[in-house]
């Protein structure tokens, strides 16, 4: 027994766009990069995938025409894909959402602007994103927070060398909430190499106090903290 083919122009086509969530920390806050249409409405930069053009293309063009980013330095990594009908009211379309997080120094030139998001993935603001852009940024954030809970920045959101306060504060603003300065210091110092100055001693930053050591990472990408990091109790806070 055969079966018969059915063709393809015989079955409803969505639309595919490619949509990219950029993160960043910013004055102490968790960002995202967001951009305007012409009602002035937020939005993430994306862009429908072209006829006979690849997702990892249009994630280039998302890259280089709507953020004005080098595509060859700038590798976002897939998210998921958001597939809800009626995610988008001008019509079906399917989005393969894709993420990254960058230096703030990075997106001194972005095409868009940095709005700060809570520790739950939305506008700090209170401002509403058109389509289910707070549901890629919720995803994009999880994540980001899912890799500080385990390693020392591992996005590279701090330049080395720093110290381990600056390293402390990086993961607060990422994780949305404060940490135990002495039980993160534990657990963050046997990832991380001192820095030593050209004299062969330990480098240190005065920043007010007494001179802090100087840090950078010196583990393998699998190395972790081993569980999760501890906040202070309210009542200690």
């Amino acid at each position: 027994m055969t079966t018969r083919s059915t063709p393809l122009t015989d079955y409803p086509r969505p639309n595919v766009a490619v949509d990219i969530a950029v993160l960043t920390v910013s004055d102490g806050a968790l960002n995202v990069v967001i951009q305007r249409d012409e009602q002035g409405r937020a939005a993430l930069p994306g862009r429908f995938v072209r006829e006979r053009r690849t997702v990892e293309e249009t994630v280039r063009e998302v890259l280089e025409l709507k953020l004005g980013l080098s595509p060859d330095h700038v590798r976002p990594h897939l998210l998921a894909v958001f597939s809800d009908p009626d995610r988008d009211p001008r019509g079906w379309t399917i989005s393969v959402a894709h993420a990254v997080a960058l230096l703030a120094a990075e997106l001194s030139d972005v095409t868009g602007e940095l709005a700060p998001v809570t520790p739950t993935g939305q506008l700090a603001s209170g401002e509403r994103v058109l389509y289910d852009h707070a549901e890629i940024i919720a995803a994009a954030t999880d994540k980001l927070r899912e890799r500080y809970e385990d390693q020392p920045d591992p996005d590279n959101l701090l330049r080395p060398p720093y110290t381990l306060s600056e390293l402390r504060e990086l993961h607060e603003a990422i994780l949305g909430r404060r940490l135990m300065r002495d039980s993160f210091n534990r657990r963050a110092q046997p990832l991380l190499a001192p820095q030593l100055d050209a004299e062969g001693n330990p480098a240190t930053r005065v920043g007010g106090g007494r001179p802090a050591r100087l840090y950078a990472k010196d583990a393998p990408p699998t190395a972790t903290f081993g569980w999760r990091l501890p906040s202070p109790r309210p009542d200690t806070q």
